[in-house]
């Protein structure tokens, strides 16, 4: 059977089909549609322009989906870019009135165990730490003998950051500042054990697979390799802070719709390197829209 799961993220909203069947979760088809919502809010209100943009994208996938999964199997969630926001009855009220899609709002610690248990799926993780750095939120994992042990999800993602502290294009000296003080005092309440030292990372989300692109593009990596040497992201991180021309020509030609928010990604990415010792980050095929099927339609059926 075919089922259509649709994530509605603050930065990007991404349609996936999959072909279940024995236990088995095949992806067939994908699309995706960047939003940047976080732009649209104002005061902690989703605008009315970014519910209608919503329910066109929303409606637009669902006519996709329904040649391919019978109009029932069309799941919708929504992250950071619904909990957070104020006015989120009135935005859910809305987009169920326009698409007949009634968004499942996750916490952050559902987004966390959820993506987790996507992850799962594919990777065994022994120790370490993943990690899933959205539009306005990042979330956390704390492994143990592939077990998810700890979550955390924080307020800060790639776009948000951006839309707070960047003025122009490119983020300057004093706005880098502002952005590595906000990501460390995140950082800085997280009750994990300090001196604990993870090696593996396992990375979800569109920053790590932009960093993963970015990097076969620089050091020439095989195009079918997943694992990201930790000291390429401080290089990348580098080049980008230093206005280097030709990084962000290879960030045009490789991932152009991260242009503005890979260096807030990045330096987000960067935090969590260095707070856990992370030397190798293996990114992954799938994750919380394969932890959503799998755990929140498919085993309820």
């Amino acid at each position: 059977m075919n089922y259509a799961i649709i994530d509605l993220g603050s930065n990007t909203i991404r349609l996936s089909v999959y072909h279940c069947e024995d236990g088995q979760i095949h992806k067939i088809f994908s699309e995706k549609e960047v939003a940047g919502l976080a732009a649209f809010v104002s005061k902690g209100i989703l605008e009315m322009d970014g519910i209608q943009k919503v329910c066109a994208v929303l409606n637009g996938f669902t006519e996709i989906a329904s040649k391919l999964v019978d109009r029932e199997n069309i799941h919708l969630f929504a992250t950071a870019s619904l909990r957070n926001i104020e006015n989120r009855e009135q935005a859910v009220r809305i987009i169920a009135e326009e698409t007949s899609l009634v968004p499942d709002v996750l916490d952050g610690g559902q987004e966390a165990a959820l993506g987790f248990a996507g992850v799962s799926q594919t990777i065994t993780c022994g120790n370490g730490v993943m990690i899933d750095i959205g539009g306005a939120s990042t979330e956390l994992v704390l492994i143990k003998e592939n077990q998810a042990e700890s979550l955390v999800s924080l307020p800060v993602g790639c776009l948000n950051l951006y839309m707070k502290y960047v003025r122009n294009v490119i983020p300057t000296q004093p706005e880098r500042k502002k952005i590595k003080r906000a990501v460390s005092d995140q950082f800085s309440g997280i009750e994990w054990d300090t001196e604990l030292k993870l090696p593996l990372m396992v990375g979800v989300g569109g920053t790590l697979r932009a960093a993963l692109k970015l990097s076969r593009a620089l050091y020439d990596l095989p195009d079918d390799q997943n694992e990201i040497n930790a000291h390429y992201v401080k290089e990348i991180t580098q080049l980008l802070k230093s206005n280097y021309k030709n990084i962000f020509h290879a960030v045009y030609k490789t991932v152009p719709e991260r242009l503005l928010t890979i260096l807030p990604g990045l330096m987000i990415l960067r935090q969590a390197i260095k707070r856990f010792g992370c030397e190798t980050i293996t990114i992954s095929r799938s994750g919380v829209r394969e932890g959503y099927l799998a755990e929140k339609v498919l085993k309820q059926k």
